[in-house]
């Protein structure tokens, strides 16, 4: 650091803090100096401001000033990321191996000028697309605020893609800049996840060219070039899902045959011949079966739980529940894949969920009664093995081939 940036950054804390106690007309000079100093500080010393400035501005704007520093490391165990995506994703193991061995490849050479990568998810509804990128942020970058997720649903005409882009000259609104843009301004080391793009019109497709191209996207609303060097793009898509699972059914297809396949489905969808051309990968996912669609559930209502501040006792999910989930799940394939089942599920337990909070219960246990689900509050102390467990899991597993 330069003697120079010190003095910058010294200048700034002072005339910031007497700001706050010092007279409107005062303030505005010393607003000017301070902005000036700050782009001293940029130049000269690096691309955060310091703490100081920043409290001393939070307290003032009553906003968040800092942005966060985190970044993907450029070597990781591929190893330890697969266990750790595996233990939360279920039914995929394929696609994380594939996906943790190309991440580990993409992250140590860096391209110049293009993001670190751009992956496209393909499968049914309900398999853990989403998901799964929602874990590759947690364990990448430490959380949520790494991870931006549109929903591409919403672009079906091309005048939406002012809402990602900025708005043009001349038109309302412009001077702002648009979603996308921004996301990446403020957080540009992250995964931009565009969840459905099949949905998104055609011409708003293309314009995420130069973006993975380029390694930047340009803002109409600020005419301003946003970096997108640093970021990994995610697409998910539902395309020509049924074909994937016809395939998915024969157990001798292989995990690169299914991929191929899947790009064979992304070009029958209509994609561009050159969005096409610019997904580095393209990951088919297989349909959940068996003993996965009775693991999913149990997370999920574990999850459940846990959002009343409740804990799932030791054993605590009657296999029955579980058998009866996947039943179902064979016999209706809900559009929605496996969270269909899921969220059916939770309705029937969240009274029972709110009664046991009630009795300020710190464990629960999920007994089958019938086609209802009894919810019982359990003591720390007592026996946590409910009834029919081991009698419902060699069901559960004849009924699946296991």
């Amino acid at each position: 650091m330069t003697g120079m940036a010190w003095a910058g950054r010294l200048g700034i804390v002072i005339a910031l803090i007497i700001i706050e106690r010092a007279s409107p007309a005062l303030a505005w000079v010393l607003v000017i100096a301070a902005a000036i100093g700050a782009f001293a500080v940029f130049l000269y010393g690096g691309r955060y401001l310091p703490g100081p400035i920043l409290a001393v501005a939070d307290r003032m704007t009553g906003k968040t000033q800092a942005r966060s520093e985190a970044t993907a490391p450029e070597l990781i165990d591929e190893q330890e990321l697969s266990a750790f995506l595996k233990a939360r994703v279920i039914g995929q193991n394929e696609v994380i191996d594939a996906l943790a061995r190309r991440l580990r490849q993409r992250l140590a050479a860096r391209r110049e000028g293009k993001p670190v990568a751009v992956m496209c998810f393909a499968g049914a509804p309900g398999v853990g697309k989403t998901y799964l990128a929602r874990m590759l942020a947690e364990k990448l970058y430490g959380g949520a605020d790494h991870l931006h997720v549109f929903e591409m649903a919403k672009f079906r005409d091309e005048y939406s893609a002012s809402s990602l882009f900025g708005v043009a000259a001349g038109l309302t609104g412009h001077g702002e800049p648009g979603l996308l843009s921004r996301a990446l301004r403020d957080t540009p080391n992250g995964i931009v996840l565009l969840d459905e793009f099949e949905k998104a019109n055609r011409a708003i497709h293309l314009q995420f060219l130069s973006a993975w191209n380029d390694g930047f996207l340009t803002d109409l609303g600020t005419s301003s070039k946003i970096a997108t060097t640093e970021a990994i793009f995610i697409l998910t898509t539902n395309a020509g899902w049924p074909r994937l699972a016809e395939l998915a059914a024969d157990p001798l297809i292989t995990q690169d045959e299914m991929n191929e396949q899947a790009k064979n489905a992304l070009q029958d969808a209509d994609f561009a011949p050159e969005v096409m051309s610019r997904i580095d990968d393209v990951f088919a996912f297989r349909e959940l079966t068996g003993l996965d669609v009775a693991r999913v559930v149990a997370l999920e209502i574990a999850r459940k739980a846990g959002e009343y501040r409740l804990e799932v006792a030791h054993q605590g999910i009657d296999w029955a529940i579980l058998l009866q989930a996947i039943k179902d799940f064979s016999a209706t394939k809900p559009k929605g894949g496996v969270r269909d089942i899921s969220r059916q599920i939770e309705n029937r337990i969240a009274d029972g969920l709110i009664e046991a909070k009630a009795e300020k219960a710190r464990f629960v246990r999920f007994e089958a009664d019938g086609r209802r689900i009894k919810v019982i509050a359990v003591d720390e102390g007592e026996d946590e093995t409910p009834a029919r467990t081991v009698e419902a899991t060699r069901e559960a597993e004849a009924a699946v081939g296991r």
